[in-house]
């Protein structure tokens, strides 16, 4: 254990991993953590300050709604950071294996270096909260400016999200070791068994199946619970189905993957259906912020449309919070996607480096190799947007109908979240095209 220290010196240098493969994660984990702790001291707002008592408790229920609908997408992005460069990790704990590292040694690696990549993103983001802060406090609820001193957090509570966002960093780290035999070869060749992909999407079909039926009998649940539980019991249905759409995205991804390699017709279909089957997993990850996305734009279009149409009936106080704060849970909502969307896309680059130096070599044109990195994004996206959106839609019909559904304010939050999340993932792939040719010309 001795030499654990020494050696995540020596390994996590930039000279040796390269300054890309640090600073994404770091990235990432900065905006988790700053986002996380303007959610945390905004729900808190809503559930302690007094003026919400106006609101008869829907300022606490809505706040908490926000909070699980934008706790999946944050959770998420923090893990993902975490697996940023399991690869590079991979192959120097194959390095480090052959030379007579003991599994103890590599875990207590793999871990340390995570954590502390974790903790320097972590206290990263508390810089860029402390500079948000004053902007948030400009946001106008009750009628006025909420102030710095209403939505700054807890000490204490911002101490359990640091803490968070460095406990995720290390177990995505120490699971993503455990998915590999930690000998030299297992570690090389990643060779762990894959998932069984017919199983995840059959269990997350019945399960999306029984949540929009417990959705569907909701005035039922709440009878027989007591309309306090039953709105709890709610709430955790939609974070739920929020992570529903996680386990059965990689099935989809895989199957479609299969089916473009079946029936490729170029070069370029061919390459993104073998990788899509074969990787279906990342695949799926650097799109799922566009399904979390797609699913809340349905929530929010609802909100926006149940305030237009009671208009002048409700307390003009209460609609007007109840848009503003529609607005600002979409507006993190699409900051989250487009964080996600620029780290991974860069990430997933690198990971593949191996893949498109082999590509280039094979001589595969440039277009063919451009067009094969569209379709590996850009089929899971479709899905990604259509399943997000669909599942949004069974969620929200049993509750508000099928008028505000397809009400003209619903109908253009929804489609205005596809044209802009279409093309912050178009403009994410376009902006990776300078470190493909870096790593075609062998300079990344």
């Amino acid at each position: 254990m001795s030499v654990v220290l020494p050696l995540a010196r020596q390994l996590t240098r930039p000279a040796r991993q390269g300054r890309a493969a640090v600073a994404l994660p770091i990235v990432a984990f900065a905006v988790t953590t700053a986002l996380l702790l303007v959610v945390a001291g905004g729900a808190r707002m809503f559930l302690v300050d007094p003026r919400t008592a106006a609101g008869n408790g829907l300022y606490g229920i809505l706040a908490v709604l926000a909070l699980l609908l934008l706790a999946v997408p944050l959770v998420t992005l923090g893990a993902a950071a975490a697996r940023l460069t399991s690869r590079r990790r991979n192959d120097r704990l194959a390095t480090l294996r052959l030379l007579g590292a003991s599994t103890r040694e590599l875990w207590a690696l793999t871990v340390l270096e995570a954590t502390a990549v974790a903790a320097v993103g972590a206290v990263a983001g508390v810089a860029i909260y402390a500079a948000l802060l004053p902007l948030v406090g400009l946001l106008p609820f009750f009628g006025a400016p909420v102030g710095v001193a209403a939505v700054a957090i807890d000490p204490l509570l911002g101490l359990g999200v640091l803490g968070g966002v460095i406990v995720v960093g290390a177990a995505s780290a120490a699971a993503s070791l455990r998915r590999v035999a930690v000998t030299p070869l297992g570690v090389r060749t990643r060779s762990a068994a894959p998932p069984s992909r017919t199983a995840a999407l059959v269990v997350g079909g019945v399960l999306i199946v029984a949540v929009v039926l417990l959705v569907s009998n909701f005035s039922v649940v709440a009878q027989l619970l007591g309309p306090a539980v039953g709105i709890a019991l709610l709430l955790g249905v939609f974070a739920g189905a929020l992570a529903l759409l996680n386990l059965i995205g990689a099935p989809i991804v895989a199957a479609r993957g299969r089916s473009l390699a079946r029936r490729a017709r170029t070069a370029s279909e061919l390459i993104a259906g073998r990788e899509l089957a074969a990787h279906a997993g990342p695949a799926w990850r650097r799109v799922s912020g566009m399904a979390i996305v797609a699913f809340i734009a349905v929530v929010a279009g609802c909100g926006l449309s149940i305030v237009d149409v009671a208009g002048d009936a409700g307390p003009t106080t209460l609609m007007t919070d109840i848009r503003t704060g529609v607005l600002v849970t979409l507006g993190i909502a699409f900051l989250l996607l487009a964080c996600a969307v620029g780290v991974t896309q860069a990430a997933s680059v690198l990971e593949e480096r191996e893949l498109i130096v082999g590509l280039d070599r094979l001589g595969i044109p440039d277009a063919e190799l451009r067009r094969a990195r569209r379709l590996t994004v850009m089929v899971p996206l479709r899905w990604a947007a259509g399943g997000g959106a669909a599942l949004g839609l069974m969620m929200a019909f049993p509750i508000v109908g099928i008028s505000l559904l397809v009400a003209p304010l619903s109908v253009l939050t929804i489609v205005a979240t596809f044209a802009g999340g279409f093309a912050l993932v178009r403009a994410a792939l376009a902006s990776t095209r300078p470190i493909v040719d870096g790593i075609r010309r062998e300079t990344v």
